[in-house]
């Protein structure tokens, strides 16, 4: 056990990241944090009591390495198990895609180039839109497209952007794993359910999942009296 907090949280087996709120980037197998329970993707809220969840980064371990407890009491919740609907058609939107995840969700080894980079950038939240992928890119080797959907990365689920992109940021120079819906799957598999009429309801959320004119013809096909 490290003497003193001045080199939280490295020293104790972990790293964070975020502009307020804060994410758990990574968890040394073996280490203190992993023993304690403190997983990828958790959310931290508050440390030695004290409320963190609008801190960024760097102003959580400037509290944390101040504190004279070693080491400072950690609060987080968990990112991997918890959706939180704002309102009732983003809960439908949110529930929608958790369904086609288990249907169409593809996992995706993507090895970094030589600068230690993927090759593709994601946009928005509620899904993450793949929204620039060369196909001479690492990313782009390994199967992934522009249109395409990000819904975990390194088997945590993800639905805003800034922790995607931090989880992805802290993977560089090693083998991100994906998880993706990819856009022609998506279509064969809504095209399933509306001939099978089981989700009539899905109907209602499909115009915040197909945007562009094209993908919204899907939609009159799902759509019965």
């Amino acid at each position: 056990m490290p003497a003193s907090n001045q080199g939280w949280p490295e020293e104790f087996g972990f790293q964070i990241g975020g502009n307020g709120p804060s994410y758990i980037l990574t968890v040394e197998e073996g280490s203190s944090a992993h023993l304690s329970g403190l997983q990828p993707g958790d959310q931290v809220l508050e440390i030695e009591g004290q409320n963190v969840s609008s801190l960024s980064a760097q102003e959580v371990i400037a509290l944390a390495q101040s504190q004279r407890n070693i080491p400072p009491s950690i609060g987080v919740v968990s990112r991997i198990h918890t959706y939180t609907a704002i309102n009732s058609v983003l809960s439908i939107t949110i529930f929608t895609i958790c369904c086609l995840h288990f249907l169409a969700c593809l996992q995706m080894d993507i090895i970094p180039g030589p600068d230690g980079r993927f090759g593709f950038t994601i946009v928005g939240d509620c899904p993450l839109l793949v929204e620039d992928c060369s196909t001479c890119s690492p990313a782009g080797r390994s199967g992934l497209r522009a249109g395409d959907y990000v819904m975990e990365v390194n088997g945590i689920p993800v639905k805003h952007h800034e922790m995607a992109a931090a989880l992805i940021k802290a993977s560089q120079g090693r083998t991100l794993r994906l998880g993706v819906l990819c856009t022609e799957k998506l279509f064969a598999v809504l095209k399933q359910f509306a001939a099978e009429r089981k989700v009539d309801w899905l109907a209602s959320a499909l115009p915040d999942i197909l945007t562009t004119e094209e993908q919204q013809q899907l939609i009159s096909n799902i759509r019965y009296p």
